[in-house]
């Protein structure tokens, strides 16, 4: 029998925040984490502009010497547990599971001494490279440093990473695999190497993220990482924790035609979330609210919209969405956690995060995005949704108790 999951501890990271307040505060007054600057360099080199962390120090965690994507991980970890108000040292290490990923792992760290290993290839250096390098070795060093010995895994999934991650989390403590579980993501991928793959690729915007804008040109890219806490709703009432939310259901779902762009007519999306709302018994008029995709990319904005057209019927219409990345930026590996945090924020405060970027709706993008500003508005049920490269695509859907 499936034990009811519920998130109990939230840490986050992001351009817009490195605490769960400057996170919820900028959400709701429509903050962008962007650079200043029409264009940001990396290494000398020139790309659109980007959407960093800011004021992080990972001298603080005693991280430093380990690649971004880890001391990101590591530092929104111990957040959710703190949050939490969980004692790790009053329960067996066994109980506790992690689920913390990333779509890249280290790659700052092999930009940085990849030249170094090539003029003198030694074993520590070699062994270095290995182990900031791997994604699973956030997992790995959250474990160590907190004294964790449960079950760890670490799927990868482009960029719906950080929702896979949640949903194994939840999969874990429902099915009695652990009691409790820190789940998430984390991506620093602020890199001339993956941001010159994904300029090349055509994908980046030139100046602004305007999801279904009808001037929109493709997504900027974000860095950070998002980290839930995760336990049965019984052991959250027994330890009297505040509960952000419940996970009722999540889905899985793969387009096969394209390793990029998503078929309309394999209509992966839909069938993912008609398998949803059948798992967790939902009707669409149950539906509060959805946090989209919404890269900004001229097929993906309108390939969402048209499976949400496929999957709710006239209701899509009436259904409040929104995509937060035109304040976070694309935060990659990481972004669906970062958006799940986001939801359940919206949930607990009563508010419909807004799109920001769209300023004029492209005729064929028509449902309810929220442009703009945030709503004030009474939410008991959400859905994410999440979508990567390889076809990937990834849902969830949240309760408030």
């Amino acid at each position: 029998m499936k034990r009811r999951v519920v998130i109990t501890g939230i840490g986050i990271l992001s351009p817009i925040g490195n605490t769960l307040k400057e996170f919820e505060e900028s959400l709701k007054k429509g903050v962008c984490g962007k650079d200043d600057a029409d264009s940001s360099k990396v290494l000398g080199y020139k790309f659109p502009p980007l959407f960093r962390l800011k004021n992080f120090n990972p001298h603080s965690y005693g991280t430093h010497l380990l690649d971004p994507f880890i001391q990101y991980a590591v530092a929104a970890a111990e957040q959710a547990i703190k949050d939490a108000k969980f004692d790790l040292q009053s329960v067996d290490p066994y109980s506790i599971a992690l689920s913390v990923s990333s779509s890249k792992g280290g790659v700052h760290t092999l930009d940085r001494l990849k030249e170094r290993f090539l003029k003198k290839p030694t074993a520590i250096l070699g062994a270095r490279l290995y182990t900031s390098a791997v994604p699973n070795f956030a997992d790995q060093w959250i474990a160590r440093r907190m004294g964790i010995k449960g079950p760890a895994k670490c799927y990868v999934a482009a960029c719906a990473t950080g929702t896979v991650a949640v949903i194994a989390g939840f999969r874990m403590v429902s099915e009695g695999q652990a009691e409790y579980c820190l789940a998430g993501a984390t991506d620093a991928s602020i890199t001339p190497l993956m941001l010159g793959g994904y300029q090349n690729m055509g994908a980046l915007a030139k100046r602004n993220i305007r999801p279904f804008d009808k001037h929109r040109d493709g997504f900027l890219v974000g860095e950070g990482a998002g980290v839930l806490f995760l336990e049965t709703l019984e052991s959250a009432k027994k330890r009297g924790a505040k509960i952000y939310g419940e996970i009722l259901e999540a889905a899985h779902g793969q387009n096969t035609t394209d390793p990029i762009a998503f078929d309309p007519g394999d209509h992966a999306l839909s069938f993912t979330l008609k398998t949803l709302m059948h798992r967790a018994g939902l009707s669409p008029e149950e539906i509060d609210y959805i946090n989209l995709h919404g890269t900004g990319t001229r097929h993906g904005d309108l390939y969402e919209t048209l499976e949400l057209k496929e999957t709710f019927g006239k209701q899509a219409y009436k259904i409040p969405m929104s995509s937060t990345k035109g304040m976070t930026g694309h935060m990659l590996g990481a972004t669906g956690a970062a958006e799940i945090i986001a939801t359940l924020l919206g949930m607990q405060e009563s508010f419909v995060p807004p799109t920001i970027g769209l300023d004029q709706k492209d005729p064929a993008c028509d449902l309810d995005y929220t442009p703009g500003e945030m709503r004030s508005q009474k939410i008991t049920t959400a859905i994410k949704i999440s979508m990567g490269f390889g076809g990937q695509v990834a849902v969830m859907a949240l309760r408030r108790l």
